[in-house]
């Protein structure tokens, strides 16, 4: 389990985990729908929790559909998916809540995590950004869904996971156009070796240009899951999906005075 990013308060500290290959079972497989052993995925989801001090029991897992519907979730959601998929959160590709310690959990193979927090507010969230949900403007979702919780666009922050980055990923006219539907700045941004209808593409740009638009600070990670083979890629020759997971979580922070 890598921590990748940490937001501060006086009294909470609110942390953004990404899962890695292990040379455990499936190198650390924990997508249970993807046809493999329920009871060894289970088994290597407690061993990334137990190593983040997170506890699975109460972690919220989704159904995710490429789409951009986000829930809000608390306490009588958790253990939501976390050992059986059916009892995950139905069609779902953003989760936010405000409740402590209530770890928050997508999977992902080559796809943007998107991880949010307003630390001022107690409020964080995850989103699974693929280029459907990127062009829907999941960003836009989970923006709406923070305002829900009476949080302004620009008290949110925003961290770019690991990802396909532009160079091992090229996409056609209808991935293109949609881009620049969504916004033309976010394609200028994120087109690179346009030629013959296709080009190259950097779903983490669009998703920062989409943030930025709404006022949303942003911090990209700039790790890419095909050159880090430590994390899960299509490229990298995996013949199921969505091989790892991201958490992210809000816990009382100790401090002294």
């Amino acid at each position: 389990m890598r921590l990748l990013h940490t937001w501060e308060t006086d009294t909470y500290r609110y942390q953004a985990y990404v899962t890695t290959r292990t040379d455990g079972h499936n190198e650390g497989n924990v997508g249970l729908h993807v046809g493999d052993d329920a009871e060894q995925v289970v088994a290597n989801r407690e061993y990334f929790f137990d190593a983040a001090g997170l506890v699975l029991a109460d972690s919220v897992w989704a159904d995710q559909v490429h789409q951009t519907n986000v829930e809000v979730v608390g306490d009588a959601d958790r253990g939501k998916g976390a050992y059986r998929y059916e009892e995950t959160i139905p069609a779902t590709d953003g989760l936010v809540t405000t409740v402590d310690a209530l770890p928050l959990a997508l999977v992902f193979a080559d796809c943007v995590p998107l991880f949010f927090c307003a630390k001022d507010h107690g409020v964080i969230g995850i989103a699974h950004a693929g280029w459907k949900g990127t062009v829907r403007n999941i960003v836009s979702s989970m923006t709406e869904a923070f305002a829900s919780l009476g949080v302004p666009r620009h008290d949110i922050e925003m961290f770019v996971g690991p990802a396909i980055t532009a160079e091992h990923y090229e996409v056609d006219r209808r991935v293109l156009d949609a881009v620049e539907a969504v916004s033309p700045a976010a394609y200028a941004s994120s087109v690179r070796d346009e030629r013959a209808g296709h080009a190259r593409l950097s779903l983490q740009q669009v998703n920062e240009t989409l943030a930025v638009e709404r006022n949303i600070e942003v911090t990209q990670s700039n790790l890419s899951t095909v050159s880090d083979q430590t994390f899960f890629s299509y490229r990298n020759g995996e013949s199921n999906v969505d091989l790892r997971q991201s958490s992210s979580r809000r816990k009382n922070r100790e401090y002294s005075q």
